[in-house]
């Protein structure tokens, strides 16, 4: 078990070091970088329990678990109300074909774009922004929300979606 969680760590620090994010079409908007392969599989061997409630402890526990690997670009959260945002772009099954977007909100001082947003994916599972309707999920605790894209729909790749969701909602509740 031990080697495992070293093995899984070894992995990420790896994966973080030569992954990058890039892409367009996104809620916030980034700048590009290269990116290279990921097909690990997701597992929850390191828990949330040593990890900061934030944005960044979010991401350090799904990057942990294999969920999400790469070097995140910073999102423009102000434009749905949060805090802060990253974005993730890497290959699972496929070449650059996984988006990842985490969005942290200050739940005790929303704004109304902000309470807008989260009742909309609590109710939704979606929320809509410039006359587009975005699917997203939100955490379990309701500081959280992630968008997950995979233009693969390989039943591979839709359990890594769920694996991965499944990780995301528990953070923290």
């Amino acid at each position: 078990m031990k080697m495992k969680k070293i093995l899984i760590l070894a992995l990420a620090v790896v994966m973080a070091g030569s992954l990058a994010a890039c892409g367009m079409g996104d809620v916030g908007g980034t700048q590009s970088a290269p990116n290279a392969s990921s097909q690990a599989a997701v597992s929850s061997a390191v828990g949330s329990d040593n990890m900061e409630d934030s944005l960044a402890g979010l991401e350090k526990y799904l990057s942990s678990n294999s969920a999400i690997s790469g070097t995140p670009a910073e999102m423009k959260a102000d434009f749905i109300g949060a805090k802060k945002g990253a974005k993730y772009q890497f290959d699972y099954n496929g070449k650059n074909n996984v988006t990842v977007e985490l969005y942290e909100f200050d739940t005790g001082s929303l704004s109304g774009e902000a309470s807008a947003v989260l009742d909309e994916v609590k109710a939704k599972n979606q929320f809509t922004i410039m006359n587009q309707t975005v699917p997203a999920v939100i955490s379990d605790s309701g500081k959280y929300i992630m968008i997950y894209k995979d233009t693969s729909g390989s039943d591979e790749n839709k359990q890594h979606q769920e694996d991965v969701t499944k990780l995301f909602k528990a953070f923290k509740k």
